[in-house]
């Protein structure tokens, strides 16, 4: 079956605008959110992409007196002035032997296996965000250092299965409630530990919040920039799942470290400062707050490397075609496999992402946190931001030159 050529126009808006307006009566005017000293935080998989940059955050921070980090391989991403600790989070042993060492008076936990993962590592994902939120805060009790912590969860943790959202806000259901537990297991895995970090809160006189990002992007990325970039290499992109008429909303990475620093020193504040904005108990979604139709996004990064194909060769095929064909894949996959592999590219859930418009208000973050877009990072605006992802990605040591692929996807 040949597919679609149908192409919407890319440079089409969302309705309205994307930016929100902030009250004249917003929390920010009754409180300087330069916050509380932050004291000796610990950076849980602080050596991985988001980790290191909230590291980097932390360094910047004249409140935060030393910064550690915990890993299970910490031998990348290291800087200068940070103790580096080996331990796994599923291992309460070692949560308890690193945390009596550092004694921390803040959590940041951003350690999590990959997304779309083969069916044999279901069991690890729930593990780490599960049983290691639980060992974390279980240790942290008992040492009593411990007045803060941050949980790096997910935005579409609200995303079950065949299901679109605009503009959604942290009060939707989440994978955690049984009757919409129709999604991918990391997600599934990401919303119960969400869950498990908000019960928790003002249990033992610590305080708790969770960071939804939606999809991460930005120099040191291997889930989203280095695939995009090895679909130009492979030849794929010239053929598109669906018709680019969604839209989705992605972060940069330096926008989530910021503000989980932010959240750190909010519960904080909390805790000392009765007119502080609620921080404690709280998740908070946090995008660029710039929806974008998805092929119209990732073209940007295949242009900085060299592609000049016009949207006239684009191949678009059908949604439903999409479906069935990642249905199929997933079925076989399972099967050839005896239940242990997934598909590399055809996941449903994957599939569903550039298929279904699915964005987020971050009208929370801004008008309690404080988050603005751009504001002390190291680029002005999305386009640069994706510029410095591709040129970390095209740099000696991590790719070199893109080959752009043939006449032909590679698959």
């Amino acid at each position: 079956m040949a597919p679609s050529s149908k192409c919407p126009d890319d440079t089409h808006a969302r309705d309205g605008g994307i930016s929100e307006s902030i009250s004249s009566t917003s929390t920010l005017e009754i409180y300087d959110f330069m916050g509380p000293h932050l004291g000796k935080v610990l950076v849980v998989g602080g050596c991985g992409f988001l980790g290191h940059h909230v590291v980097k955050f932390l360094l910047e921070e004249p409140t935060c007196t030393s910064v550690a980090v915990m890993s299970r391989r910490p031998t990348k991403n290291h800087f200068s002035g940070v103790t580096y600790h080996i331990g796994d989070i599923t291992n309460i042993e070692q949560v308890r032997l690193i945390l009596e060492q550092v004694r921390p008076n803040v959590i940041i936990n951003t350690a999590s296996p990959h997304a779309y993962i083969d069916h044999s590592l279901v069991a690890a994902t729930f593990e780490v965000n599960i049983d290691g939120n639980q060992n974390l805060l279980g240790v942290a009790a008992e040492i009593g250092t411990v007045r803060a912590f941050v949980y790096t969860s997910s935005g579409p943790i609200i995303a079950g299965s065949g299901a679109g959202y605009d503009h959604a806000d942290e009060n939707y259901p989440t994978l955690a409630v049984l009757v919409v537990r129709q999604g991918d297991p990391y997600h599934v895995a990401k919303a119960i530990g969400d869950k498990l970090v908000l019960e928790a809160n003002r249990k033992n006189d610590i305080r708790t919040c969770t960071i939804r990002p939606t999809a991460l992007y930005g120099e040191g990325d291997f889930q989203n920039v280095v695939p995009t970039m090895q679909a130009l290499e492979d030849g794929n992109h010239k053929i598109w799942m669906g018709y680019n008429d969604i839209f989705m909303d992605v972060v940069y990475v330096g926008h989530v470290a910021r503000l989980e620093v932010l959240a750190a020193k909010g519960l904080l504040a909390g805790i000392y400062d009765p007119t502080a904005p609620k921080i404690d108990g709280e998740a908070f979604n946090i995008t660029d707050d710039q929806p974008a139709h998805p092929l119209t996004f990732f073209r940007k990064y295949w242009a900085l490397a060299g592609d000049t194909t016009p949207l006239s060769s684009i191949w678009y095929i059908h949604p439903r075609i999409v479906l069935f064909l990642a249905n199929s894949a997933e079925l076989i996959t399972w099967a050839t496999s005896w239940g242990k592999k997934r598909p590399k590219l055809l996941i449903k859930e994957r599939m569903e992402f550039i298929l279904y418009t699915r964005t987020y208000s971050i009208k929370k973050a801004r008008e309690r946190l404080g988050f603005k877009p751009w504001e002390n990072q190291p680029y002005a605006n999305q386009d640069e931001a994706i510029k410095g992802s591709v040129k970390w990605f095209l740099s000696p040591e991590i790719h070199g030159p893109v080959c752009i692929g043939g006449e032909y996807p590679s698959w």
